[in-house]
């Protein structure tokens, strides 16, 4: 377990968290721009998509990726599996700036990764799915080095404490970065939750709820959160440093 030390003012925080199945289409009219150098990638796995004949056929990617006229629904609304009715309104007050040392970023197995305000289409793919020349998709961000993406964002943006909430299936992607902070003053931690089996990522969502809702500095390690919620009574939390 990491040991808080003195926590500078000006540190921030960067919270990854899973997009989901779960989606709903809501016309968006407004503009977000994508992180750096990952709209090109899109456009790659978009490419392995369409000359993938199983995921080219799903309803959903022909209905929105694949559709050249799909609306855009900001990140935010298209998300709205159980993860997102858990802390939805908190998200929201992230995005509007009420925690200003507070960054979200969703890591998507299409979107590679997204902020909550960007305008997304409608897609169904998995980190699992198998492409067309035999690479899985966390295989084909891995080895276009996403992590890099979000390397400099991490730098960019002054962040000092990152919290995966990520299923493993997602958190490997970044493997390679973990590796790359070692010996930085940035802090990992992946997001565990003792017993509770498929529910994980439910109580990942009940986590960062109850993270703001009882003292937002814990994420920036002032003091580091507990490992025993009062609002979640009976789970415990590991937090397993990646670097």
């Amino acid at each position: 377990m990491y040991s808080s030390t003195i926590i500078k003012q000006n540190w921030n925080a960067l919270v990854l968290i899973p997009c989901c199945k779960q989606k709903r289409v809501v016309a968006f009219q407004g503009q977000s721009q994508p992180l750096p150098n990952v709209q090109q990638l899109r456009n790659q796995l978009l490419q392995h998509i369409q000359n993938t004949p199983m995921l080219a056929s799903r309803p959903e990617n022909q209905r929105g990726i694949l559709n050249p006229n799909a609306p855009l629904t900001q990140a935010i609304d298209l998300y709205t599996g159980n993860f997102y009715k858990v802390v939805g309104r908190h998200l929201r007050r992230i995005m509007t700036g009420q925690y200003p040392f507070i960054h979200i970023l969703i890591v998507s197995a299409f979107y590679g990764i997204a902020k909550l305000d960007e305008g997304l289409k409608e897609y169904e793919l998995r980190m699992e799915d198998t492409l067309h020349n035999c690479v899985r998709v966390y295989q084909f961000w891995q080895q276009n080095q996403l992590w890099r993406i979000l390397q400099n964002y991490i730098y960019q943006n002054n962040i000092s404490f990152v919290w995966s909430l990520l299923p493993n299936s997602y958190h490997i992607v970044f493997n390679t970065l973990c590796s790359q902070l070692k010996n930085t003053q940035i802090h990992c931690f992946h997001v565990q939750v003792v017993g509770a089996g498929i529910g994980t990522t439910y109580k990942r969502a009940e986590w960062l709820r109850e993270i703001l809702n009882s003292n937002p500095n814990h994420l920036i390690g002032n003091p580091f959160p507990p490992t025993q919620l009062t609002g979640i009574p009976g789970y415990t939390f590991n937090y397993i440093q990646c670097c």
